[in-house]
């Protein structure tokens, strides 16, 4: 018998942790804990704090929520940043004492705050802002007088630092350039900063600058350029001399992130991990070492911890026993001030994600319990892999429905990741966006493969996606179908596929491909790879994938080749399509172009979208009506549901 279905609402209220931030003496550790799904009755994300023999509890309360936690130096207080009324539509900063008590809003800046930082001395904290409304522009919109002039009247995003006593603060860069990243270098005199000309998403995508900027005020000092944007820079003393290394990558002839290094004062960039078959998700200095960093590296379907060393690229594994081939290490981690311990989230398939402590060279310990509800309820994963139609190996994660009997190949679902710069890990899958564990416990086996393009397989993997957009790929999922019901793992007659974003574009020019799926569901998807070349918001990162815009005859062919809504009379497949009405990413009209053409086609298609959401859907009534309409929608179109499985639009209970 299988188990219950868990509810939709359990999933849209489940809280999940994140960007742990161990004290300097390892002795506690501060998260931001947010919910799935928003609501104006409580907080979307706290601080919580687990102190050496206590049980975590959160730190910082109220409605309006905060986030953004970073250590002083003598670990004696928080920085972070909150609204603190629910009713204040802008951020502050604010200081609080690690023993507890009041927190105190530092200096009057207020304004959509990221990424503060405190000082190796700890006499300043650094963070980054846009530019505020001017006084005359507010006045223009009481006016009414809000038009706006699309790109040309940029609000770049700064780089300041407030004293942390005084709160007196000042802003360090002005130029016409915006502040993507950045890190405070050893003695606290200068920052490295990676900035873009613009603040717009797409520019991240374009030639980006590292530069050196003293605190004290000055000039810019430019280190290096990178054909798109690095992020999480750090500085080190590699053989007496500065570095600067960073997660960056070399566009279309090396696209998977890597550790880049350069000089301190400028020279050649440097890939230090040249034929990595992985992906680099995050590094921070390594404490014991001041040649290293500690860096969370996704090698298929598991992200594992390393120490780099920055000058011969040789790893060393400190990923605990516990975590081998399982489960996977989840990118911003933190570690002591004597690098002996680190702090991390960890998740596996049937282990949502909790905060962990690993002891260097030991053990590891599980000090949250976000996820225990769900024990002994969500169904693990299995690493499967199979040859696609040109012996491209691939690979996918497994969940299989517990309690199904194996002589009875259950419906599989074959759910495609976005980006396409991305990948499924072995990693819990329970949100809206994720649906694994939700149809896994209403009887699906559910299928997550990465398919050429997808990143934890090194930059060759990538590049196969290169001028052959949605070729290749849908091909893949098509051979992982096939192969799962030739393993007699799922049953011919019960496919469906579906993904969100790049995912929801897969899905569509999958069923383009073939009518081996009963029914599809198309989120955020795109239908026009042209169209939505203009009207999404990072046209650049296209350039990674095509030869060029799709702006002449040559390159226009690239598009139109990959593009479903050309081939949208091939499509037989019940169709469900889901979309934010405000999406800047993906724009609703993508969805609705892809609508018109199946129901011209006389296809069985329904389009919903959902008032003020983006890209992500975030409202808890929103996420709640979209995970019943898929279930509801499997569950018309997939025929002969297995012995013993759940009414699919079973909410369940706890």
């Amino acid at each position: 018998m299988t188990s219950k279905p868990i509810s939709f609402e359990r999933i849209a209220d489940r809280q999940r942790p994140r960007a742990p931030r161990i004290s300097p003496d390892g002795s506690t550790i501060v998260a931001t804990v947010s919910y799935v799904s928003t609501t104006d009755k409580r907080a979307d994300s706290t601080i919580w704090m687990i102190r050496d023999g206590q049980d975590p509890f959160p730190f910082t309360g109220g409605l309006a929520g905060a986030t953004g936690s970073d250590w002083s130096p003598d670990g004696t207080r928080l920085a972070f940043t909150s609204k603190r009324d629910d009713k204040e539509d802008r951020s502050g900063l604010f200081l609080i004492p690690a023993t507890g008590g009041e927190a105190q809003q530092l200096g009057d800046v207020r304004g959509d705050i990221s990424n503060p930082r405190w000082s190796p001395g700890g006499s300043h904290i650094a963070f980054l802002i846009p530019d505020p409304e001017t006084e005359e522009e507010k006045k223009k919109k009481e006016e009414k007088l809000d038009h706006i002039v699309f790109e040309e009247e940029p609000k770049h995003q700064r780089l300041w630092v407030i004293d942390a006593e005084s709160g007196s603060k000042r802003v360090l860069t002005t130029a016409n350039r915006s502040v993507q990243d950045y890190c405070w270098a050893p003695g606290g005199s200068e920052l490295v900063i990676v900035s873009t000309p613009a603040p717009t998403v797409t520019s991240l995508f374009g030639v980006t600058r590292v530069a050196r900027v003293p605190v004290s005020g000055g000039l810019e000092t430019t280190v290096v350029t990178f054909p798109m944007a690095p992020v999480s820079p750090v500085v080190r003393e590699v053989d007496g001399e500065r570095v600067i290394a960073m997660i960056g990558n070399d566009h279309r002839a090396d696209p998977s992130p890597s550790i880049w290094t350069v000089p301190w004062n400028g020279g050649s960039r440097h890939n230090l991990l040249p034929d990595l078959h992985g992906v680099v998700y995050d590094i921070i200095p390594d404490p014991l070492h001041e040649d290293r960093v500690l860096a969370v590296i996704v090698e298929g379907t598991h992200g594992r911890l390393y120490s780099v060393s920055l000058s011969s690229g040789v790893r060393e594994p400190l990923t605990p026993e516990t975590f081998e081939d399982r489960g996977t290490i989840v990118a911003d981690i933190s570690a002591s001030s004597d690098g002996k311990t680190i702090a991390c989230v960890w998740s596996a398939s049937n282990h949502p994600e909790d905060i962990w402590k690993i002891e260097r060279g030991g053990s590891a310990t599980k000090l949250t319990s976000f996820g225990k509800e769900f024990e002994d309820e969500l169904a693990p994963g299995e690493t499967v892999r199979w040859n696609s139609f040109d012996g491209v190996e691939i690979e996918g994660t497994l969940i299989r429905p517990r309690g199904v009997d194996p002589a009875t190949p259950p419906p599989l679902f074959v759910e495609v990741h976005g980006g396409p710069a991305w990948q499924w890990e072995d990693a819990v899958r329970l949100d809206w966006h994720d649906w694994a564990q939700m149809l896994a416990s209403r009887g699906w086996a559910v299928l997550l493969p990465n398919p050429r393009g997808s990143t934890g397989y090194g930059s060759a993997f990538e590049k196969l996606l290169q001028d052959d957009v949605g070729g290749g790929e849908s091909k893949d999922l098509i051979a992982a179908a096939e192969a799962m019901i030739e393993r007699g793992i799922a049953d011919p007659e019960r496919l469906a596929i579906g993904g969100w974003s790049w995912g929801g574009y897969l899905t569509a020019r999958t069923i383009t491909q073939t009518n081996r799926f009963k029914a599809a569901v198309m989120g955020a998807g795109l239908a026009n790879l042209a169209s939505d070349h203009g009207a999404g918001d990072i046209p650049d990162y296209n350039l990674l994938i095509y030869p060029g815009h799709p702006y002449d005859e040559e390159t226009w062919e690239y598009y139109a080749a990959g593009t479903p809504i050309r081939q949208a009379s091939k499509v037989e497949t019940p169709t469900l399509i889901l979309h934010g009405d405000s999406d800047n990413r993906v724009h609703p009209s993508q969805g609705q172009e892809f609508y018109h053409a199946l129901k011209r086609n006389d296809v069985p298609v329904r389009f919903v979208r959902y008032p003020r959401e983006g890209h992500p859907i975030r409202e808890r009534e929103h996420q709640l009506d979209l995970m019943a309409r898929i279930c509801d929608w499997l569950e018309k179109w997939v025929p002969g549901r297995s012995a013993g499985s759940v009414p699919a639009n079973s909410t369940g209970d706890r």
